[in-house]
């Protein structure tokens, strides 16, 4: 294993190899150097492996034995990366949590770690993350075109509580070309002070393994924030994102929810519902859907209207009930450690 530098890149894979060549490409073409790579394979069997053995055989490597899913797989790598350094020394060390269908430019991560290195009150920062598409494979290596389509300028969160990508399927004509803190850093792409995943850690774990995928990045931005913490949007900073689907920009809810309930895999259908409701118990404040709750009762209405028409969706009300023990126990653990008030959260909710 390679020695550990300022920043450590950790990237979750699964069957993503038609993905890899490009990305670690673009990795080699950083104008920034002081960083080391961890892949966690959830257990690909299209390759992944012994292309990156090699490919890429100084690049740190976690096997596992089936499917951990995005939390957990990334749980095992951030404390991986926190094992390699002096534990002294985390507030000016960074984990880069990466997707595997990325591509970045070459100076991506140099304005990313200046960001934190500028602002240390900073826990984390993203870059602005546009649409990239496949146009055609050459030599095993996929041609792709970089898009001007964004895929998200971070994370918001309604009053409604919807999280949503800010900019998502808008064309991005400098609209979002200006540094601001925002709710939430997505989980395709962001870079932490490691010192705050630390401090963000609830019960030994950094994304709320429960979740499994899906909304975990929303629920470590939330309890962040609710921690005192702060995270930034850096559009100098720019990647390129293959996402299937975008998280769909703010509008009339009650025709969208049923198109996108039969676009969206069983999976995800299931684990959105349950995680939704989750992310809420956990962390929203009795005090803040009081005064939300013009907003809050026609969204959940209408997300229940949505959900009869997709058994996966019903699964997801019946395992959210399920776990509303495990999930409260975690309310009251959160509750116990913010420091910030009911007031001071109100004026994230857009």
């Amino acid at each position: 294993m390679q020695e550990a530098k300022k920043t450590i890149i950790n990237i979750v894979t699964w069957n993503g190899l038609a993905y890899l060549p490009n990305l670690f490409a673009s990795l080699d073409e950083q104008d920034y150097r002081d960083f080391t790579v961890t892949v966690v394979d959830n257990a690909s069997d299209d390759g992944t492996l012994r292309w990156l053995e090699q490919e890429r055989p100084d690049t740190a490597l976690l096997r596992n034995f089936k499917n951990q899913g995005f939390a957990r797989a990334h749980n095992q790598a951030i404390a991986l990366a926190l094992s390699r350094w002096p534990e002294e020394t985390w507030h000016k060390r960074y984990i880069l949590v990466a997707n595997q269908d990325l591509e970045l430019a070459p100076d991506c991560l140099r304005q990313l770690v200046a960001a934190l290195d500028a602002n240390p009150d900073l826990a984390g920062v993203q870059p602005k993350l546009l649409t990239a598409s496949v146009v055609a494979e050459v030599d095993g290596r996929r041609e792709t075109e970089r898009s001007a389509i964004l895929d998200s300028a971070g994370i918001a969160m309604s009053k409604a509580r919807r999280a949503f990508e800010r900019g998502a399927g808008e064309i991005d004509r400098g609209q979002y070309d200006v540094a601001c803190d925002i709710f939430a850093l997505t989980g395709a792409l962001a870079l932490f002070r490691a010192s705050a995943l630390s401090q963000a850690k609830l019960n030994g774990e950094f994304y709320d393994e429960d979740f499994v995928s899906y909304k975990e990045d929303v629920d470590l931005g939330w309890r962040m924030r609710r921690l005192g913490m702060n995270v930034r949007f850096v559009p100098t900073a720019v990647a390129w994102h293959h996402r299937s689907a975008a998280s769909a920009k703010q509008g009339i809810f009650w025709l969208k929810a049923f198109a996108r309930r039969f676009r969206k895999p069983e999976r995800i259908n299931f684990n959105s519902t349950r995680n939704h409701c989750w992310l809420a118990l956990k962390n929203d404040e009795c005090i803040n859907r009081f005064f939300h709750a013009p907003w809050i009762i026609p969204y959940e209405v209408g997300k229940l209207v949505a959900a009869l028409f997709s058994w996966a969706s019903l699964r997801g009300y019946a395992a959210a009930l399920a776990g509303f023990g495990k999930m409260w126990k975690k309310r009251q653990e959160i509750a116990r450690r913010a420091k910030v008030s009911g007031k001071d959260m109100r004026r994230w909710f857009v």
